[in-house]
């Protein structure tokens, strides 16, 4: 039997480890923005790591982001927060990865740059962190807010309602199992990853461990916010009822942990290093929602995103039940996301009762450091010269497809040493009933992972320098699914049962996870570094207008010396 070699193989290395390192350190350093973030800008640079002669290990890097969320009314005499009865602890959210704040990515290397501009990054990351994690590691990353949403609990209206304006909505975050009949065919009735996301980060002291429970107890007996203040433990921290004389306030303070390894396959491939300079700029989505709500409708609703990539910000239902439902009694309102410590939106700004966070105001970056055993560091520089392979993305848009019509679009006329090339469909503004577009969304979760919904494509195949990758252009959802999209960033690529990742099954993909994925990489190596164009043909068949998302995933490599963090190629 398999686990008796197991055994035997475990009683054969009883032995301790070999020591390699003497000693491990976290290093930190804060950005170079002062905590000012209102151009939608966060820059770091290492000089300060690079010059502690220690190796760096960038793969185990992340940052620290902290985030504000601000919802505020524009009367007084309107929403109390304050209120048990009337509580907003469950009106705000974020859509999937504390990531999707940053709408891109650019990085240097001592000077050069060696990973280009990627616009709409949340899209591509969230594809590799949903078929890459595993159930394991979903248990362990509430820091990055990674909970995928339930693909099945969308709604489409071609009216305003308690779930937002006209459109797709995916914002209910009360459970309950749906009614089941011959006329209502709904799968489920609430977004359980939008209500987990949520209980990450709305700890309130003034809420109770219990209910209907005899002589429960707040939270503040356990943990009061002056220690949660000193703990940057991410929490409700301002509350204001609306009154004659003053408008609703309701703050949270989040401090949200971003893996560099999953911002970029660079840093996922970096060897340690000693001496290596990086200049990380990051495109930030600060944004600020205005919006209307008539007897539990949303009526309005407009939002201020500067870069236009991924509105992040999500506001819960109105429906009965959940989390807007009791709170948001008809007014105007204004919510916002900003980065750092400071509400950005001008408007909000100037209400009386706004606070600045209590909590970090600046993103940081944390490094793990090592320094070797003499003899190790003497073995491992054997061979300065480290190559570093890497995966790096172009994005492309196509614009307004319409319902039914033929793709035939020229995506690049020479990328080389391609590997793989995603699509992704998601509705335009007027595909979503004419309101916004559906990644700028505050009520619909596209752009944390999730697209159109039902929105597929016939007849698709990409073509790379007149050839097409598949041999019969891909006509049905099950022959994408079981021979492209399954298996694709997993372990063993999904080949081997019992040691799985990827989030996504059939359902959730033919429902509203409709990745189209190509591997174009196998080729003879001396064709690898011949650009070669890259065409999208296919058909859509979805009912509704869609943009579609390209990312077209390249190799490529550069040469370091591990102890001088210098480039020799």
């Amino acid at each position: 039997m398999s686990s008796d070699a197991l055994v035997f193989d475990m009683a054969n290395s009883s032995r301790e480890d070999p020591s390699i390192f003497v000693k491990k350190d976290w290093l930190a350093i804060n950005d170079s923005m002062n905590e000012s973030y209102i151009g939608n800008e966060v820059i770091i640079e290492t000089s300060a790591l690079s010059n502690s002669n220690k190796y760096l290990d960038y793969r185990q890097g992340y940052l620290q982001v902290p985030l504000l969320l601000t919802l505020t009314s524009n009367s007084v005499n309107t929403m109390t927060p304050e209120t048990s009865s009337t509580s907003a602890d469950h009106v705000l959210g974020l859509k999937n990865w504390i990531g999707s704040v940053f709408h891109n990515l650019t990085i240097e290397m001592n000077g050069t740059t060696i990973c280009q501009q990627t616009n709409f990054l949340p899209l591509y990351n969230n594809f590799k962190l949903l078929t890459s994690l595993s159930y394991g590691d979903y248990q362990m990353f509430s820091s990055i807010g990674f909970c995928p949403d339930d693909a099945l609990s969308f709604v489409f209206t071609n009216a305003n309602s308690e779930n937002g304006t006209a459109g797709v909505s995916n914002n209910q975050n009360a459970l309950a199992f749906p009614t089941v009949n011959a006329i209502h065919n709904t799968y489920h009735t609430g977004n359980k990853g939008f209500l987990t996301r949520q209980q990450y980060w709305n700890f309130d002291t003034a809420g109770t461990t219990g209910v209907g429970i005899t002589g429960t107890q707040a939270y503040s007996t356990l943990q009061t916010s002056t220690y949660a203040n000193q703990l940057h433990k991410s929490y409700i921290f301002n509350k204001v009822d609306g009154s004659a004389t003053a408008k609703a306030v309701f703050q949270q303070a989040i401090t949200g942990i971003v893996y560099l390894r999953h911002l970029h396959d660079f840093f996922d491939k970096m060897p340690l290093l000693k001496g290596v300079f990086l200049r990380i700029r990051l495109g930030i989505s600060n944004v600020s929602v205005a919006f209307t709500v008539a007897s539990s409708i949303y009526t309005a609703c407009s939002v201020t995103n500067a870069l236009g990539g991924v509105n992040p910000l999500m506001l819960a239902s109105c429906h009965t039940g959940n989390g807007g439902k009791a709170s948001l009694v008809d007014d105007s309102y204004i919510a916002s996301l900003a980065v750092g410590g400071k509400v950005l939106d001008a408007t909000q700004k100037a209400i009386t009762g706004v606070q600045d966070s209590p909590l970090a105001r600046s993103v940081s970056l944390h490094i793990a450091s090592y320094t070797m055993v003499p003899q190790m560091e003497i073995a491992f520089l054997s061979k300065p010269i480290k190559r570093i392979s890497y995966e790096d993305t172009y994005q492309f848009t196509i614009q307004r497809i319409a319902s039914g019509s033929q793709i035939n679009s020229l995506i690049s006329n020479g990328i080389s040493n391609l590997k793989k090339v995603i699509c992704m469909s998601v509705f335009t503004a007027s595909g979503n009933q004419g309101t916004m577009a559906q990644i700028q969304s505050p009520f619909d979760t596209c752009g944390g992972g999730t697209l159109a919904p039902l929105a597929h494509l016939s007849n698709y195949n990409v073509v790379v320098s007149g050839a097409n990758t598949f041999l019969d252009s891909v006509k049905y959802n099950y022959s994408m699914f079981q021979n492209h999209v399954l298996g694709t960033n997993s372990v063993n690529g999904g080949l081997t049962d019992g040691v799985g990742s990827s989030f996504i099954n059939s359902q959730d993909w033919e429902t509203s996870y409709g990745y189209y994925v190509a591997d174009v990489g196998r080729m003879l190596e001396v064709e690898k570094d011949v650009p070669k164009s890259l065409s999208i043909v296919g058909q859509s068949l979805s009912t509704r207008e869609t943009d579609m998302y390209v990312f077209a995933v390249y190799s490529t490599e550069i040469v370091v010396d591990a102890l001088t963090g210098s480039r020799t190629a």
